[in-house]
């Protein structure tokens, strides 16, 4: 039986932002080739369209789940891995290091991370968006939204959105800790935990470093 699939326009949105960020990055701040994100956006937005066209086939949208999970991890293990360069860069190499290519980069990591783990959050709350379209859920919520405990401002059956989950992505980048969406489960606190100190580190260390160079 096939069930209701999530719109998933928003999230092709979100990874082609990403691939945009990952090709403007300096290149000596980026970890692999720049084509490299070009291939894993496309090996994640197929599966997609064609699942759409298939009206949710079963084989297509395990298929798309495994593609956006490793396209994910991959992206997530490269965007640390170019915040290290960068680091390891200011660390041996800040009087040498041009301040606008490293604010720049700055920018890009900061905002890829927010992609990056938007995503993560999207794929993983209560099952993934086609559990949460259909109603079949998983037996905990990951993010407890304040949405869910007031039905009256929402809705009938309301569940989040692509929206929902960039907004916390955005929220526990810039305030390092989730404002609106409380992490209820071991994954999803241990995933804020990451987010956050990558968002912490690249702000602390890279752009206010990047400012005093500047000055």
């Amino acid at each position: 039986m096939r069930r209701p699939k999530a719109p998933r326009i928003g999230a092709a949105a979100i990874i082609l932002a990403a691939v945009v960020l990952n090709v403007v990055l300096p290149g000596r701040y980026r970890i692999g080739p720049e084509w490299l994100s070009s291939v894993a956006a496309v090996v994640m937005i197929v599966p997609m369209i064609v699942g759409g066209l298939t009206r949710g086939n079963p084989f297509w949208r395990r298929v798309e789940r495994i593609a956006m999970f490793a396209g994910v991890g991959l992206a997530l293990v490269f965007n640390t891995c170019n915040l290290i360069v960068v680091v390891y860069n200011l660390v041996t190499n800040s009087r040498t290091m041009s301040p606008e290519p490293l604010f720049y980069t700055s920018v890009a990591i900061w905002a890829g991370n927010m992609f990056i783990f938007t995503l993560i959050y999207w794929l993983i709350d209560r099952g993934g968006p086609d559990a949460r379209a259909s109603g079949d859920l998983a037996a905990y919520a990951d993010f407890d939204f304040p949405a869910m405990d007031d039905p009256a401002k929402v809705p009938p059956n309301w569940q989040p959105g692509i929206v929902d989950y960039l907004f916390l992505g955005f929220t526990t980048s810039t305030a390092f800790s989730p404002t609106e969406a409380m992490p209820l489960t071991a994954r999803a606190k241990i995933l804020v935990i990451v987010q956050s100190s990558v968002s912490l580190i690249t702000i602390a260390v890279v752009a206010a470093r990047t400012i005093n160079i500047l000055q």
